[in-house]
């Protein structure tokens, strides 16, 4: 895989998928990235939040990251969640990423126990030295320790291994667009987050991407194509479309992303480890499934919602 292409388009948080008795699903995990390519993602991220990857053992992260890189097998870009409770748990999780080949690392800061501004800088200083592009998750508090849009562009000037940023830190839009604007030509390019609920305002704003979660992939990756080809009213129309769903997935986050790929066929099982997790109940299944019916021409084929 060519680490110097530039990251753009959908890139795909993975799900950690589950048996009900909750051990990890390898086999739903494969299902889940042939799924992927096979709908045309245009790169794939695991671990972060969506992957619930607070909820693994350290030995299960490495196994995420290295059974990906595995089975993408360099036919698409891999992004590893790097972020650690400790600068030193993140480089230990950052080597052992390049070390798998991956394409670039991703990491928020730590996450435990806060740290302040100057150790975030250099905590991303540390990271941006191993052989990868590395992505500043600048996830809201209380998870991350945002930084503002000047912070960030800082950064990007010091350290020439920092080269992306996954914004999610409200308000969005607003700080894609100063990102953009203060930067000296060192960010190669700005993702969004937050389930690509605005991900048409983040590419007219000049993001490179979206990393969304969840079973709506396919259609996301439409969106964006059409888009890149200059289609974009028909773009904006399914956007539209598919935003109640992802209104669901703002409320029900991993249980509604998990529920679609389990409705789909590609996880044998819903279940979560998250100990926040919200259950869907008759009535939520019942709006999914009506909401899902607007999309369903968009969807792949071979993927319906049974």
């Amino acid at each position: 895989m060519d680490t110097t292409a530039k990251l753009a388009g959908i890139y795909q948080i993975l799900q950690t998928p589950f048996t009900d008795q909750g051990e990890i699903d390898w086999d739903s995990f494969a299902r889940q990235i042939e799924f992927c390519v096979a709908v045309g993602v245009h790169g794939l991220v695991v671990p972060a939040l969506a992957s619930e990857f607070f909820t693994l053992s350290d030995a299960e992260r490495r196994s995420v990251v290295e059974f990906a890189a595995r089975q993408t097998s360099g036919r698409i870009p891999l992004v590893a969640g790097v972020q650690g409770v400790t600068l030193r748990s993140a480089q230990e999780f950052a080597q052992q990423a390049a070390d798998c080949g991956v394409s670039a690392l991703m990491a928020m800061p730590p996450y435990l126990r806060k740290a302040n501004k100057s150790a975030v800088r250099e905590y991303y200083r540390q990271l941006a030295k191993f052989d990868r592009p590395l992505i500043i998750q600048n996830a809201p508090a209380p998870i991350g320790s945002p930084l503002s849009p000047g912070e960030l562009c800082e950064l990007l000037a010091l350290e020439a291994g920092i080269q992306y940023i996954k914004e999610e830190t409200v308000p969005i839009l607003q700080h894609i667009s100063e990102i953009i604007a203060l930067d000296a030509g060192h960010c190669r390019g700005v993702f969004g987050g937050v389930n690509g609920i605005y991900l048409i305002d983040e590419l007219r704003r000049g993001a490179c991407g979206n990393m969304p979660a969840g079973g709506f992939v396919d259609v996301q990756v439409k969106i964006v194509d059409l888009y890149r080809a200059g289609e974009i009213a028909e773009a904006e129309r399914i956007h539209f479309l598919l935003l109640p769903l992802l209104n669901y997935a703002m409320v029900y986050g991993v249980s509604l992303h998990k529920f679609v790929l389990w409705r789909r066929g590609v996880l044998t099982s819903p279940f979560a480890r998250d100990p926040q997790k919200l259950s869907l109940n008759a009535d939520d299944i019942s709006a999914v499934e009506q909401l899902w019916s607007r999309i369903a021409d968009f969807a792949a084929v071979d993927y319906p919602f049974v």
